[in-house]
């Protein structure tokens, strides 16, 4: 093995999911690829933060229905916490209200569990670069839901950004991480930091993810194909 293979990052996934089989197919999937490891497994919400508390994974791979309670009661726990892992909700019944109020919560994508391999293991990867994932058949409904300002009124948000500020969402909007902005604009990586919190503001979005939607509903930004 040569030092580029031991030095590949490895992506620590934890699974919050009541089904066994469902917990063993992840296993047996994340074990064929070689960047990613699974760390811990839980079936509800108390084995599941404690799972997160003991193994720090990078990321969550979080069944929306579990048996005893909600999977979002999971993501409202973990919003208090120092650090968090981010958080890829999987489900099989992508109900718009329950998808939207994860989103809210801080989950940073959807993938439906009757998905492939490939695009389970291609929104992990996505989700844990700090990019969104939602599937194609969900994102107008989503966008809608998170951005309900009428038209007039976030025309006139919009209008509120800087040349410079139109840019940084366009880009938040086609998934480029901060250092990748701040490379493509010429500035620096703090500088970006800076102007998305302006822009937070000055749009009325929560976070990252609520922007990246936002750019493409304003057509900043052209949705990605999945």
């Amino acid at each position: 093995m040569t030092g580029a293979d031991t030095a590949t990052p490895r992506i620590r996934v934890a699974v919050i999911d009541d089904h066994t089989l469902f917990r063993e197919g992840v296993g047996l999937m994340l074990a064929l690829e070689p960047d990613v490891a699974l760390v811990g497994e839980a079936s509800t919400v108390e084995e599941g933060l404690a799972v997160i508390a003991r193994t720090s994974p990078d990321l969550v791979l979080l069944d929306l229905r579990l048996a005893q309670a909600r999977g979002v009661d999971v993501l409202s726990r973990l919003a208090t916490a120092p650090v968090a892992p981010r958080v890829l909700v999987v489900t099989a019944f992508p109900e718009e209200g329950d998808i939207v109020e994860a989103i809210r919560l801080g989950a940073k994508g959807v993938v439906l569990k009757d998905a492939t391999r490939q695009v389970m293991i291609a929104a992990i990867r996505a989700v844990w670069a700090g990019q969104t994932w939602l599937p194609p058949e969900l994102s107008v409904q989503v966008i809608t839901a998170l951005t309900q300002s009428t038209a007039p009124a976030m025309a006139d948000r919009v209008r509120l950004l800087t040349p410079r500020e139109r840019d940084i969402v366009a880009l938040v909007g086609e998934g480029l991480k901060n250092r990748e902005i701040a490379e493509r604009l010429g500035s620096a990586e703090k500088t970006i930091k800076g102007h998305l919190t302006t822009i937070f503001y000055k749009l009325g979005v929560p976070d990252r993810l609520a922007l990246a939607l936002l750019a493409v509903k304003i057509h900043l930004a052209a949705p990605k194909s999945r």
